[in-house]
């Protein structure tokens, strides 16, 4: 009797280790605010909103543009990939292309960088910078139950 009491001790604590100890799976869907800061005019902040969908190590989305960054319209698109820490996206807006490099920390809810824009009139017009990035925390109000009538 006492080598079946062993016996279930041993596999009911092999199951709480396996438990403890996968590793968490984050990702970087979500909204996600960033403020870049051109090189030639650190005063001048672009902001910007992105609803991110990742799958695997590619994400992408529709992007937000606020202020002197939305002169040729609100909407941008994203893409990127992330490798580790590494971190590489990309904003296309008509025929302006923004390049981001950075690191990302190990939750991916926050990411820093360099920035360079090529082509176009839109968002910067040429140029280099840097940019930070964070993933906005739920809200929980948007899961409010909603009555029928």
């Amino acid at each position: 009797m006492k080598d079946i009491a062993r016996i279930l001790l041993v596999v009911a604590l092999g199951f709480l280790n396996g438990c403890g100890s996968s590793p968490m799976n984050f990702t970087m869907t979500g909204t996600w605010v960033f403020s870049l800061k051109p090189a030639a005019s650190a005063s001048q902040v672009i902001q910007l909103t992105a609803d991110l969908t990742q799958i695997n190590d590619s994400f992408f989305g529709q992007v937000t543009l606020t202020g002197d960054a939305a002169a040729c319209g609100i909407n941008a698109q994203m893409s990127g990939t992330v490798n580790g820490d590494s971190v590489a996206l990309q904003i296309m807006q008509n025929q302006t292309t923004l390049t981001f490099k950075g690191k990302t920390n190990a939750t991916l809810n926050s990411s820093a960088g360099s920035y360079t824009a090529t082509g176009g009139d839109c968002i910067q017009n040429g140029g280099t910078g840097t940019w930070t990035g964070f993933l906005q925390p739920p809200n929980s109000s948007s899961f409010e139950a909603k009555s029928h009538q």
